[in-house]
């Protein structure tokens, strides 16, 4: 198995292991979701850890105690934080499948958590060699976890690594970012993505990829069978643009996942605007027909406002007060851009 379990991460599997011989001692690995950067940051601490590493030390044996331990997930040396909840993104990203809203209670990695991590890399080793602490995905730290993570970034532990996650570094303290070797995950070329996707049987793999936004993590999720229902209803329901439609969508709709419903009017809103601007379709390629058949009608003054609304409807879909009011007034406005 290749080393760094994607292909396209290939390049950045080997700056880490080129770290190896001065190693920083805090690491952020960072890019949008579905790239794979969890896996590799799980095997860059496998590989850390390892006994005896392999192929010139880039690789981790598998059979020493430690790798063992590893495959267990009791490695004592080995210290993982996450939220209790996970996020879509999280599990394109090679995470376990769950729901994670850091805005939440019980969704964000807490101060206890950081508290406890403190704890653990002040701690003797049990192997004799390194302490590793994962924490994923870095950005769901609330401002009370950040902040006390930066005194053990500041005054690190020797032989003590810290391996930050994050799809969304923006959202991380300056003083956090700076305290960090960064390295950046970029999309792989297309070509790449989609000989992967079919490698592993990924159906209608340009679609899922571009409905992704490029990542093979998060098209290969895309790509399940009931997902790819829920849209495909959802977005047929949007080719008819009369109030009364709106109304009948918003009803028929309106228990299905809020997030789910905002995510795919966001991408059919950007195919609208992309192909008003510039003829070019970039999410709902499985529509390009029917997307070209409505786009000249929408107004293009409401289509920008509508990106607005979105944005804002995105930022209350997870809790929304009323589903179906929320659902019936964002596209009421959508039928309006047709007007």
């Amino acid at each position: 198995m290749n080393a760094s379990l994607h292909p396209w991460n290939d390049g950045i599997w080997q700056r880490l292991t080129g770290l190896r011989a001065q190693l920083p001692h805090a690491l952020l690995l960072h890019g949008r979701a579905g790239l794979g950067k969890l896996a590799l940051a799980e095997r860059f601490a496998q590989l850390l850890l390892c006994e005896q590493p392999q192929a010139g030390g880039s690789v981790a044996c598998g059979q020493c105690p430690s790798c063992h331990w590893m495959g267990q997930g009791s490695h004592p040396d080995f210290c993982k934080l996450q939220p209790a909840v996970f996020d879509e993104d999280d599990a394109a990203d090679g995470a376990e499948p769950a729901e994670r809203k850091s805005a939440a209670a019980g969704q964000q990695i807490s101060v206890a958590q950081i508290r406890s991590l403190n704890e653990f890399v002040h701690l003797s080793t049990h192997r004799g060699g390194r302490r590793v602490a994962l924490i994923h995905p870095a950005e769901a730290m609330n401002s009370a976890a950040a902040n006390a993570l930066l005194k053990t970034l500041e005054e690190p532990p020797a032989q003590v690594v810290l391996l930050l996650v994050s799809h969304q570094a923006s959202r991380l303290l300056p003083t956090i970012l700076s305290r960090c070797h960064q390295l950046r995950f970029t999309l792989p070329d297309q070509t790449e993505a989609l000989a992967w996707l079919k490698q592993h049987k990924v159906q209608h793999a340009a679609a899922s990829l571009a409905q992704a936004g490029g990542a093979p993590l998060l098209a290969q999720q895309l790509s399940e069978a009931d997902y790819q229902a829920r849209r495909q209803a959802f977005l047929t329901g949007l080719l008819h643009v009369s109030v009364a439609d709106s109304l009948r969508l918003a009803e028929q709709h309106a228990k299905q996942n809020m997030v789910e419903l905002i995510h795919w009017l966001q991408q059919w809103q950007h195919d609208l605007l992309s192909l008003q601007l510039t003829g070019q379709l970039r999410y709902q390629v499985d529509f390009d027909s029917q997307l070209r058949a409505i786009a000249g009608r929408a107004n293009l003054t409401r289509l920008l406002a509508f990106e607005r609304r979105l944005q804002a409807a995105r930022a209350s879909a997870q809790h929304p007060l009323n589903p179906q009011m929320v659902l019936e007034d964002v596209l009421l406005e959508y039928a309006n851009l047709f007007v």
